[in-house]
């Protein structure tokens, strides 16, 4: 399960720290990507968490006065599986 949220700049280190602080939420995945990185007209840091519910109702609680819940989160996600894939796609034509 996975859910995308927006930090502002100021508040990215102590969103990141208080995620893989928790037992429950540090058990998944935390990826932070910078908006402008993926072409998306928002100011800050999109904060992704891959884990359970229970991971994710954590994160949502640990967050609320740091970050916002994205509202276009396939849109976000989608972005960095296409990033992801001409990464890979690069790779594999250097490496022949």
């Amino acid at each position: 399960m996975k859910e995308v949220f927006l930090v502002k700049p100021e508040d990215k280190l102590k969103a990141e720290d208080a995620l893989k602080k928790d037992d429950v939420v540090s058990r998944g995945s935390i990826m932070l990507r910078a908006a402008a990185s993926l072409d998306i007209k928002e100011e800050g840091y999109f904060i992704i968490v891959d884990c359970s519910a229970e991971g994710i109702a954590k994160a949502r609680e640990l967050l609320k006065t740091m970050a916002i819940k994205h509202g276009k989160k396939e849109i976000v996600l989608q972005k960095i599986e296409d990033q992801e894939n001409a990464a890979l796609q690069g790779f594999g034509s250097f490496m022949g």
